[in-house]
């Protein structure tokens, strides 16, 4: 079994899309789909974002599409530099208990690393064991003093002033 991650194209947009779709379904997570399509585009057209790869694994000589994972970047003082966010990771689950996150991880460090990120950071949801304990294994650390907190934001419309 080789996997290796293939970063998709703008014509790829609608397996992404489903891939994503299949995420918040199985997370349970609200989503809008327009929305997520936009960010989609802007993350494709923009790599100052971030990046976003298939997760491809070759069996038997035919490649499948086995899941995703999208990191978007920020700047850390605290690191000294660019940072990046697993914001999504994704495994369909017939290619869960593969060992296929165990040698995805390296090449998804190696690549961040090649783009100036200095550390990784990710959410995982504290009811899941399974998860926290695979990310400890593999040198994330939970920052138990920190609690994670969101914001959505919307904008407000400029009101118009004309002056004369």
């Amino acid at each position: 079994m080789n996997i290796s991650l293939r970063t998709p194209i703008l014509s790829s947009l609608d397996k992404f899309l489903q891939l994503i779709d299949e995420l918040f379904d199985y997370e349970a997570l609200p989503q809008k789909a327009e929305q997520t399509m936009v960010a989609v585009k802007q993350l494709l057209s923009n790599p100052a974002l971030g990046q976003a790869w298939f997760i491809e694994v070759e069996q038997h000589g035919i490649k499948h599409i086995a899941g995703h994972i999208i990191v978007s970047y920020s700047f850390s003082l605290e690191h000294g530099g660019k940072i990046g966010l697993i914001d999504q990771f994704y495994l369909k689950a017939n290619w869960r208990q593969h060992g296929i996150g165990t040698e995805l991880l390296p090449q998804l460090e190696t690549l961040v690393v090649q783009d100036g990120v200095k550390a990784l950071s990710l959410e995982v949801n504290i009811g899941n064991a399974g998860a926290r304990n695979f990310y400890e294994k593999h040198g994330f650390t939970p920052r138990r003093q920190f609690c994670m907190m969101t914001k959505n934001l919307t904008e407000s419309p400029v009101a118009a002033t004309i002056a004369s």
